[in-house]
């Protein structure tokens, strides 16, 4: 019998089995100019879990895979849930040790690839001695019967989703079934998708917004959905594609829609008037790229900043479409919306100070979050797992903010990212957003070292150039520019501004600023050959 309940399921695996039957013909995603049904995914997915099987995976092993965005990548994390093993999506370029790391920290058993990661999957897996199979899709494509098993439950361990969000080390982020199902349902609800929507994205199949935002979302409804590679170095191709197909919903982080702005200067041929919502999350929604976006592209309305993290599957929050965006009385914060249907927020004290103090409405704190999307824990990490689970289900993100007498969320800043001038705490993106507004800037970062001389941080501000060939007198002028304007808006004045090449500012795969990594890079003078003009 064809169960035409698609969102009666209770597991992502029994959701794709509903929509395969209901739905075989129908485009699930399109790359590359190649259509993937869902009667194709369905079936080449039973041919994975057959090749993976026969590798010897079974339930509860862990299966890392490392690709690029393409049609094995969803063969192969399906056919691992098909007999009850653990996908483990990774990015594909972390590096020999820290891949080899995320190997052994998830006890992952094998490891499925493609031939173009296939030398450094071999390095890491030399110092994994856990990993027993390296698996390219020729092993994996087998035609034999699937093992007889009992069918998921809701309950069950769904795939770890490794993150290091903008600070510190990676850690596995477990999430069952009924965390992703429940995330995926009152995501598409606050995002407003239906299947008369056509998704683009190019955002990576290894990070929550791109796997469970626009490739898990989309089929709860049957909406069709057109992928890019990551490794767009050319934003036109993006918005060509929008152009084309008239796509009605696209996501990104902030430096997505700046990176339009700045790199399409010429806009002839694109016409993105189709577009009803472009989600902005990620890392903080600066007004400054909305206003420039939407003027460059001739739109009204169409940028909804949202707010979401690993640890809580994805959303927390998600601005509604076509509605007016929503600062704080002071014209400093954008609104990420009201939590999702189902989702509580409430803001406490940080974490060091008196426990679990629930902050008034309008007063800044830690967002904490509880919802059926939080996780179960940090696999294998009890001890990082109590620094952020609370009794009760409560999530304590890390992330600061507040919200208004209405309920909407304003997301400020990062616990670990603040910085103190004077005892002052100064929000890094407060600096960024003055920043970026100077000529000759690309992009900027702004981080606090301590001093011991004394006593309290130094601001560094280290900016990205448009032109990596200017006069020292230009460079020069910049800098200068950058120290009034930052002293004039917050009144701060920068202890050192560095103007360095395009891409020194280091980056997790999702686009968040790690601070943290270019404090400790600025202290150990790792910028080096990168810097085109340092100021003392």
């Amino acid at each position: 019998m064809v169960h035409d309940d698609v969102r009666g399921a209770s597991t992502l695996t029994e959701m794709m089995r509903r929509r395969a039957a209901l739905s075989p013909d129908q485009q699930y995603f399109q790359l590359f100019d190649e259509t993937v049904t869902y009667g194709r995914l369905w079936t080449q997915s039973a041919r994975y879990a057959a090749g993976l099987a026969r590798a010897g995976v079974g339930a509860g092993d862990k299966v890392c895979l490392i690709y690029p965005t393409c049609a094995e990548f969803f063969y192969t994390f399906f056919g691992a849930l098909r007999i009850g093993a653990v996908p483990v999506p990774l990015y594909p370029t972390l590096g020999v040790e820290t891949t080899a790391n995320i190997f052994r920290d998830s006890e992952a058993v094998a490891v499925a690839t493609i031939g173009w990661f296939r030398t450094g999957v071999d390095q890491s897996r030399a110092l994994a001695p856990n990993v027993g199979t390296v698996l390219e899709p020729p092993d994996l494509d087998v035609d034999a019967p699937l093992p007889t098993l009992a069918a998921a439950t809701e309950e069950d361990l769904a795939f770890l989703q490794y993150t290091s969000g903008s600070t510190g080390h990676p850690r596995g982020v477990m999430l069952t079934h009924k965390n992703v199902v429940s995330t995926i349902h009152f995501m598409a609800e606050a995002a407003g998708i239906t299947v008369e929507d056509r998704v683009v994205s190019w955002l990576p199949l290894y990070h929550d917004m791109g796997l469970i935002g626009c490739a898990f979302t989309p089929p709860l409804l049957g909406t069709p959905i057109w992928l890019l590679p990551p490794d767009l170095r050319n934003p036109r191709q993006w918005l060509s594609l929008i152009t084309e197909i008239r796509a009605t919903f696209t996501v990104s982080p902030d430096f997505g829609y700046r990176n339009c702005v700045r790199n399409v200067r010429d806009t002839a041929g694109l016409d993105l008037s189709s577009l009803k919502a472009a989600l902005s999350g990620a890392e903080p929604v600066r007004p400054s790229t909305i206003e420039a976006f939407e003027s460059h592209f001739a739109l009204k309305r169409v940028i909804s900043p949202c707010y979401g993290l690993a640890e809580a599957t994805l959303a927390v929050a998600i601005w509604p479409r076509g509605a007016p965006l929503r600062l704080d009385t002071s014209g400093r914060f954008l609104s990420v919306g009201q939590p999702c249907r189902g989702v509580s927020v409430r803001i406490l004290a940080p974490r060091d100070e008196a426990p679990a103090a629930e902050r008034p409405v309008g007063v800044e704190g830690e967002v904490c979050v509880k919802s059926a999307g939080v996780m179960q824990g940090y696999y294998n990490n009890p001890g990082e797992t109590a620094k952020v689970l609370m009794p009760g289900g409560w999530l304590r993100t890390g992330d600061l903010g507040f919200v208004d007498t209405e309920g909407f969320l304003y997301v400020t800043g990062r616990l670990k990212d603040l910085i103190i001038l004077g005892g002052v705490n100064v929000i890094p993106a407060d600096i960024e957003e003055v920043v970026d507004r100077v000529d000759g800037v690309r992009y900027s970062a702004a981080v606090g070292i301590d001093s011991e001389r004394t006593g309290t941080q130094r601001l560094h501000v280290v900016v990205e150039v448009r032109s990596e060939s200017a006069s020292s007198d230009d460079y020069h002028d910049i800098v200068r520019e950058i120290t009034s304007r930052v002293h004039k808006a917050l009144g701060h004045r920068p202890a050192r501004v560095i103007l360095v090449r395009a891409s020194t500012i280091p980056k997790t795969s999702s686009g968040k600023i790690q601070r943290s990594r270019l404090a400790q890079m600025i202290q150990d003078d790792e910028l080096g050959e990168r810097v085109v003009y340092g100021d003392t």
